[in-house]
């Protein structure tokens, strides 16, 4: 092994940004933030992680040594105060190439600096986001894909997304992060931040992983390619200091392409990385953000949290007092709706969701304490897995109940990759150590649960074809535009007799497209009726004419249209929709 000492002259290498830098020469730069450490070597090793040679770091007077090398090493190291350490800042690093597995060889940083650039844009308003595990979403065997469990796997998958009307997915954490936990457990999800490296595409998600950074980069540009937006759950340690942070996300929004982030908004300032010039174009999902705040920065910053997610699971397996909670979500289509879903990683799946009453963590090997004990579920009449076709066919209403609502509300939707088909966890809440065929989307449901899947396309598509349920406003219960009708309006059995009374699970929402200021679009009337009978509604109309059954979640409703009336059934949602030709143009008269 060769030791040599440093002969920088060119101060600029004193204020380098931190990390490994190739120059156009071919000489490296390299620089590292250590303040507490006295001195620090430049392990310069082979490409099985071997040090041939060590050359000495310039230290500055707040502890950030610096070093260059004429030519790029393989892989390398720091040796602080005579310990080992690999880069912070490293862009990709070796010795992580199995999942759930550790190498032999010694883990090192490799120097990678590619930028991907594109001119990719999207419009926040039309977001229907997909969110996914790497390793998870293609797996299964079934997924047919040639690459499971990598970047790959989601590009071949880009023609399903699309046809399912994804415009953005969000990754569960891609970083490399440490799966293999002391006590030969397994952190299959990724979070939490020991032993975790920020900058670097975790190697184990790339078919090929020495190209884990290029394959990243690549899965991002054609995303974008076929407009699908891409964003990243980045969920830094508490040790993680702000600047590191900051330079992390920069970090993967120039480089590599990444259009936003969520984020613990209690570790770092949310408006320094708004008003951040090199994350300009990036939107920031945080758990509670301030109201102030989210209008300050309308459309860059969207709450992420449960909050809708318990209201509605609650109103749809029939809970007292929620038609008041419906009906806001349904008003609040602006900006400061935030992200809304009814499924998230951390719980039941939507087919768990209406077939577990309480969750099934055994394989998590903590004697089921670990996951939510509250979970607004519901079995339909017996728990887990059944041939009651009765109960399947409840089953399967009440998950179009919870998949409409998310979709006719306001705020960007988000699906968990899966619930289109009805994937199962079997239970588990918690499949965070699940490596397995519980942690993994099972794609062999695809084709049993048909129905489901065009159930979400035609929801996807009447959203997209309707400019009224993107509106990026709140609605007005006022007639501003002089057409007989608000823009939204809450109703019960009997028109304009709204109940608020708590045992009532009843409610007509009718959105009026004549009344929008900027373009005029159907008139729709949604009717909840989350009680266990049915009930007969009254239409309102200032008008008259018939309204189209768009959709019922009662798949026994054979009727095309309805006028006066209609009755709806049990635990059944119907949209109707009257054609703006039929409503008139109000205003152009």
């Amino acid at each position: 092994m060769i030791r040599s000492k440093n002969t920088i002259t060119d101060i600029r290498s004193q204020n380098l940004p931190l990390g490994a830098y190739a120059e156009k020469d071919g000489s490296c730069r390299f620089s590292v933030s250590l303040p507490k450490a006295l001195y620090c070597l430049l392990c310069i090793c082979d490409d099985k992680g071997r040090v041939i040679e060590e050359k000495e770091m310039h230290r500055n007077k707040n502890g950030i040594f610096t070093t260059v090398v004429e030519k790029t090493p393989e892989s390398y190291a720091f040796k602080a105060d005579g310990k080992m350490i690999n880069d912070p800042h490293a862009f990709c690093l070796r010795g992580r190439e199995a999942f759930g597995k550790r190498a032999g060889e010694p883990e090192t940083a490799v120097v990678n600096t590619t930028v991907f650039e594109d001119d990719f844009s999207f419009d926040p308003s039309e977001l229907i986001l997909y969110k996914l595990h790497v390793r998870g979403f293609t797996a299964d065997k079934a997924s047919g894909v040639a690459h499971p469990g990598t970047f790959k796997g989601i590009t071949e998958k880009i023609p399903y997304l699309k046809k399912l009307g994804i415009t953005g997915i969000l990754l569960m954490p891609v970083y490399e992060f440490d799966e293999c936990l002391p006590g030969n457990e397994l952190n299959f999800w990724g979070y939490g931040g020991v032993n975790s490296f920020f900058f670097a595409p975790k190697a184990s998600y790339a078919s090929e992983p020495g190209r884990a950074y290029e394959e990243f980069g690549e899965t991002v540009k054609k995303l974008h390619d076929a407009g699908i937006a891409v964003f990243m759950e980045m969920m830094f340690g508490e040790e993680t200091s702000e600047s590191l942070i900051a330079a992390c996300l920069r970090h993967w929004a120039v480089d590599l392409g990444v259009d936003g982030f969520r984020i613990n908004d209690w570790q770092i300032s949310v408006p320094s990385l708004v008003t951040d010039p090199y994350l300009a174009n990036c939107i920031f999902m945080v758990t509670d953000a301030e109201e102030r705040l989210v209008n300050l920065y309308p459309g860059r910053i969207l709450r992420y949290n449960d909050t809708f997610m318990n209201d509605m699971r609650r109103y749809i397996k029939g809970d007292e007092g929620m038609v008041p909670a419906l009906y806001d979500y349904m008003k609040n289509r602006s900006k400061s709706a935030g992200v809304r879903y009814i499924t998230d990683h951390n719980g039941f799946t939507l087919k768990d969701l209406y077939s577990y009453d309480v969750k099934h963590n055994e394989a998590n090997g903590e004697n089921g304490r670990d996951g939510k004990d509250i979970n607004y579920s519901w079995n339909c009449g017996e728990e887990g897995d059944t041939k009651n076709r009765k109960i399947n066919k409840l089953r399967l209403k009440m998950m179009k109940n919870a998949l409409l609502t998310l979709f006719m509300s306001g705020g960007v939707p988000m699906l968990l990759a899966g619930d289109e088909f009805g994937n199962s966890q079997k239970g588990n809440n918690n499949a965070w150590c699940c490596d397995d065929e519980t942690g993994w989307v099972n794609w062999s449901g695809v084709s049993g649960n048909r129905e489901l899947t065009r159930f979400v396309k035609e929801l996807v598509k009447i959203r997209k074809e309707h400019g009224l349920f993107t509106r990026q406003v709140m609605l007005s219960e006022i007639d501003r535009t002089g057409c007989g009708m608000p823009e939204i309006s809450l109703h019960g059995e009997t028109p304009w007799r709204s109940d608020y009374r708590p045992y009532n699970r009843l409610a007509g929402i009718y959105f009026c497209g004549r009344a929008a200021k900027d373009e005029i679009d159907d008139d729709f009337y949604i009717i909840y009726n989350m009680h266990w009978e049915k009930h007969l509604f009254k239409i309102p109309s200032m008008d008259g004419g018939r309204f189209e059954i768009l959709i019922s979640t009662d798949k026994d409703e054979k009727s095309l249209y309805a006028e006066e009336e209609i009755s709806v059934g049990p635990r059944t949602i119907v949209i109707l929709k009257k054609n703006k030709a039929e409503t008139g143009d109000v205003k152009g008269k």
